[in-house]
Parts: C-alpha cells; structure tokens; sequence
C-alpha cells in the first residue's frame, strides 16, 4: 500500500523521505512597521517626545484659527459720584448771608445768597421790604448794612449790595432748574426763627406751581415746590439741588391759616427768574 508521500501532489514535510533537505538556522523575525520607525530605547521615546510636542503645536495653531476674532468693547466713563449731604452744605453755605431788617415794627429775619464777586445778594423782598435799614451777616462775622439796588415785584426778589463785603466773597453756583425732576434732592439753607445757617434736606415736590400767600399782592407763578423744612426766616435762602447749585430762592411756605411752622408745602423762585433782576441768567 502506497504512502502520501507517493501521492503525485508531493511530499508533506517530515514525511522522513530520504531527499528531504535538512533544516537550515531559522529566519530572523520581520520587525514591524512601527518598529522601523520610531525606533527602539533610548531613541524611541525621544522620537515620541518630539511627536508629541509637534501635535499639540499643530492643535493649538488649528484651535486659534477656529476662534471668532476678538471684539474691541467700549470702555464707559465711571460717572462722578454726586456730592454728598455735607458735602452740599459745604460747598454753599459760604455764599449764604443772614439778613435783618429793622423798620417801624418787630425785626425781621431772613436770609439771602451771593451771586457774584462783589458780594450782591439775592433774597425775598418781603424780608426787606419797608425796613429802614437792612443789615447783612456773612458767614466769617462780617456785618454791613446794605441797601435793595434791583428788585421784581412780581418774582418776589430783591437785589441787595452790602456797604463792605468781607476779605473771602464766595458766590454760589447757579444751577438748572429745568434739569429738576420729581424726586430730586433738595436742600435748604436759612435762618429759620433767626437760628443762622439752618440745614433742612428734602426732596423736589412739584414744579411750576403757581401760589397765593398772604403778605404778596399777586400770586407767583412757576414756582418750584419742595418738602425740606422751610419756616420764618428761610424766605430768601438758598433752594440747592443734588450738585450743590443754586436752583430757587425760597419765598414762602403754605399752611393753615394763622399757622406759621411748616406743613410741608415750601416754594421757591426758579433762580433763572432770580437772577433776571441784574440781567444775569445761569451759566
């Protein structure tokens, strides 16, 4: 019986046929493709080093150029901060001056505001009026006469230049009042009863009343209405808004009949029609 090995389609290996050669040294193993090239050691792993620095370059360059250019945002102004309550007294209580008008009858008392370099005031003419003689107090002890120069019966105002003013004048700052709103800070500075300098802090009440008060012939119109506390003796004092400017001369308060005190209702000329009685509106 024949082998496989006489099988016409060869010999199988280790069939132990005599002609079979003799194996040789085995073939040294392929190194694979990734072998070849990164190498081996010391030299593979600074070849992966250097790859993998090379690719997170080329990521960051991609991850630039995929982001929306930067936009320039406008940078606003910080606006200033507005004076404080103090503040506001500070910087207007210099140019306030206390009146005294002596005439046949009781003293009067009332205060008054300078508006310029040479020391003339602005106040009610209902405190001056009819006095024989008007004497001035500015806030460093000096004392003067002064006389009424100007005045409009009509607002209410008078214009009084003091005999000698003292060595510092300090004129107000005249403001806006058409920039007032509703709600707006207001402050007053007066001699209230004769106690000098008296501070009250309100808010703006109403703008462009028109008032009749007893000791005025006519009403007055466009008047500014506030809530700070306003009595005797604050008529011609300054009426100052949230910047520390002269917006109103204070003319008068409303109350009940035969009341005196405040009740709330203060008013005061708008200092545009002030100030017309020397031609000088606001800067």
């Amino acid at each position: 019986m024949g082998t496989r090995a006489d099988r016409p389609y060869g010999r199988f290996p280790g069939s132990g046929g005599a002609d079979e050669p003799a194996p040789g040294p085995a073939a040294a193993p392929r190194r694979r493709f990734r072998d070849r090239i990164l190498g081996s050691g010391r030299i593979r792993r600074v070849r992966i080093g250097l790859g993998s620095a090379a690719l997170l370059l080329i990521v960051a360059g991609l991850t630039g150029v995929a982001q929306p250019a930067p936009r320039t945002v406008a940078l606003r102004a910080t606006p200033a901060p507005s004076p404080t309550v103090q503040r506001i007294y500070e910087a207007v209580a210099p140019s306030v001056v206390s009146i005294r008008s002596i005439g046949r009858g009781e003293p009067g008392s009332g205060a008054g505001v300078i508006i310029d370099e040479n020391a003339l005031i602005l106040t009610s003419l209902h405190v001056v009026r009819d006095a024989q003689r008007i004497e001035v107090t500015f806030i460093d002890g000096t004392r003067t006469e002064a006389r009424v120069v100007a005045s409009l019966t009509e607002k209410d105002i008078a214009v009084l230049e003091p005999r000698s003013a003292p060595a510092i004048v300090v004129p107000a700052t005249l403001g806006n009042p058409d920039a007032l709103r509703m709600g707006d800070g207001a402050y007053v500075i007066g001699d209230p009863f004769g106690l000098s300098r008296s501070y009250t802090v309100g808010v703006i009440s109403g703008l462009d009343r028109t008032v009749r008060f007893e000791a005025l012939p006519q009403p007055l119109t466009g008047l500014i209405q506030f809530d700070a506390a306003a009595n005797p003796g604050s008529s011609g004092g300054p009426l100052v808004d949230g910047r520390g400017e002269v917006v109103g001369i204070v003319t008068g308060v409303l109350g009940a009949p035969g009341q005196r005190s405040f009740a709330g209702l203060g008013f005061a000329v708008r200092i545009d029609s002030a100030s017309s009685a020397l031609g000088m509106p606001p800067d």
